[in-house]
């Protein structure tokens, strides 16, 4: 027996897809905080140390291209290993786990 041709089902599978993307995910139920990793205190230490030399490089020679690349490098590295969005934050996050 032939089947007869259904409707593909593309569309209603992106309207949910954008639908569940547009619903904000409830709640978490537990009553403990998300647990992070931190970096050893010597690697926050590290990072800092490399972030603020090649801020100093930078701020010598703001034409660099080489010392911003590397300065752009490092605060990313730091926004990485403290798990924090902006570099204002990870930065300040840095400063007081390393006891800076």
């Amino acid at each position: 027996m032939v089947r007869p041709s259904r409707r593909p089902r593309s569309g209603y599978c992106v309207r949910r897809a954008v639908l569940a993307a547009r619903t904000p995910a409830p709640a978490s139920r537990s009553s403990t905080p998300a647990v992070h990793l931190l970096p050893l205190p010597e690697d926050a230490e590290r990072a800092l140390s490399w972030f603020v030399e090649t801020r100093l490089r930078l701020t010598a020679a703001p034409a660099d291209a080489e010392a911003r690349r590397t300065f752009e490098d490092w605060l990313f590295t730091l926004c990485v290993l403290m798990g924090r969005p902006t570099p204002s934050e990870a930065v300040r996050e840095a400063l007081q786990y390393a006891g800076a």
